[in-house]
């Protein structure tokens, strides 16, 4: 996977972080491109550390609720590096409100953000990876994504869990559309520790927790591992899969 071009979305989270440095640690040359909306320090640290004379890191601002800044995020990436060899869609959005209380609107934001930007993403950049005969898109789903986790203390997410199979469905479409040179997949996390869940009450981290095999919350870099080798040369003969990843439910 050396000399290849990295687009991840999202970079700046806690998950999409981790997948850059796996990637980092597992190339000797290539071009790592981050996407980020709000977190423009974690990309600039993240590019301090992982830039070297033969890893390129570039970063890229663009609020993927917006369609015209998910076109311009495609053609400032295509205008500057031509193609992207590895998409990994990991922006995403969620927001606890109970059904009586979320709007169209809330509705409309979630959509948008982790579902019609994978699409538009996956397709402009996929398009490019068919024409060139190579390359993988990796998109993070969720386990909310399969199941409806019954008995929870933590408000309904109603639009982040249709979401999330809608990304499923686009997985395995892609892989469709394009075969047999574009590799798509989806990693599906269960509960994970990231910034995105600390603020959840204790009471429910324990309740979480104690429905889990192993008893703990994933770890980010736990998820970046399979993405990695999803990515990688190992992965060439898997294509429209979707892998959970939640550690064994009770």
């Amino acid at each position: 996977m050396n000399n290849k071009k990295f687009l991840v979305t999202g970079a700046g989270g806690g998950i999409g972080s981790a997948i850059v440095r796996k990637i980092a640690q597992n190339i000797e040359s290539g071009v790592i491109l981050l996407h980020y909306n709000n977190n423009i320090k974690n990309v600039q640290k993240l590019k301090k550390e992982i830039e070297t004379d033969l890893v390129k890191v570039d970063f890229f601002q663009a609020n993927l609720e917006r369609k015209e800044e998910c076109q311009k995020l495609c053609d400032t990436v295509l205008s500057k590096y031509g193609a992207v060899d590895v998409l990994v869609n990991n922006a995403g959005f969620v927001e606890d409100k109970e059904i009586s209380e979320r709007t169209y609107e809330d509705f409309e934001k979630t959509v948008k953000i982790n579902l019609i930007a994978n699409f538009y993403l996956s397709k402009v950049l996929g398009l490019k990876m068919f024409e060139q005969k190579f390359g993988k898109i990796v998109n993070i789903s969720s386990t909310s994504g399969l199941i409806l986790h019954s008995g929870s203390m933590c408000p309904t997410s109603i639009d982040y869990d249709a979401t999330k199979a809608g990304i499923n469905a686009l997985t395995k479409n892609f892989a469709i559309e394009f075969a047999p040179y574009v590799n798509v997949n989806a990693v599906a996390p269960g509960w994970v520790d990231t910034p995105m869940n600390y603020e959840l009450p204790d009471y429910v981290r324990k309740e979480e927790s104690e429905k889990i095999l192993k008893n703990r919350w994933a770890k980010p870099e736990e998820i970046a591992d399979l993405v990695w080798f999803l990515i990688s040369d190992k992965a060439d003969f898997i294509n429209g899969s979707i892998y959970e990843i939640d550690g064994g439910k009770k």
